[in-house]
């Protein structure tokens, strides 16, 4: 990505303005490395990704992959790309196996090697042993491997993850990262962006795992100059977290009540 700026159309007829989200970001991202993005919520991590992907066209900026021309046409998504997003996957009724199987299908995989590459992506998530459960049963540990192991089904030359299933646990997130690191040794590029790059503790765990840690804010991409602003960016995440799960519990209350206490 080479100067990439994004910007959208927010509010209503009379009452509305452009807001910019990406920033002149630049992000090289070589097969081997795994880049870790520390961002906080609403901060530009899902643009900028879909960016990356070549499912976004830039307002300003080119993006580029694998050495081929630059292109600005957000149809042109190449081959080779993985984007693993933290929504839960549609079609509950599935299998966890008929769900990446599917995955399969749209990603048009050939289907004389298509059941040994769905057993080795599971496998390789962990979920070999439970695929036979439906994707409307599982909770964000196993709606994470899901999304792991759909990404990692076409054997990709880049992954991008936009965060994880909420409600992760730190053991699975390491876990996770494991495989992630894995896949690059095998010879991808690997960035994960937001609260997943942000929950591990500061310390050993992040430069054992990534390669490269930047940081998003206010629509630039700036590399983690030491580990507190990447501490910096777990606590403005955490306490934004903390504040929507009170709302929510708020909201819930208040709709819990008879009328007349209201």
């Amino acid at each position: 990505m080479c100067g990439v700026w994004k910007s959208y159309d927010a509010g209503v007829r009379g009452c509305s303005a452009t807001v910019t989200v990406l920033r002149d970001v630049h992000l090289d991202v070589a097969a081997g490395e795994m880049v870790g993005i520390a961002a906080a919520p609403v901060s530009g991590k899902t643009t900028l990704l879909m960016c990356a992907a070549g499912l976004l066209r830039p307002d300003r900026g080119y993006v580029t992959w694998f050495g081929g021309p630059r292109r600005r046409d957000g149809t042109a998504r190449p081959e080779g790309i993985a984007l693993a997003g933290d929504r839960p996957f549609p079609y509950g009724f599935l299998t966890i196996r008929e769900a990446v199987e599917y995955a399969g299908i749209v990603r048009d995989l050939p289907l004389r090697d298509s059941t040994q590459r769905v057993t080795d992506a599971l496998d390789r998530a962990g979920l070999g042993a439970i695929s036979h459960r439906r994707v409307d049963t599982l909770e964000g540990n196993a709606l994470a491997r899901l999304a792991i192991a759909s990404a990692l089904l076409a054997r990709p030359r880049l992954v991008l993850v936009d965060d994880f299933a909420p409600g992760c646990d730190a053991d699975t997130a390491a876990q996770l990262l494991a495989v992630l690191r894995g896949v690059a040794r095998d010879g991808a590029g690997i960035v994960v962006a937001g609260r997943f790059a942000t929950r591990l503790s500061v310390g050993a765990d992040l430069a054992d795992v990534w390669t490269r840690c930047l940081t998003l804010v206010a629509g630039r991409l700036e590399p983690a100059s030491d580990l507190g602003d990447v501490a910096a960016a777990r606590a403005v995440a955490a306490v934004a977290h903390a504040h929507t799960r009170v709302a929510e519990r708020s909201s819930r209350i208040s709709a819990a009540r008879p009328p007349e206490a209201q």
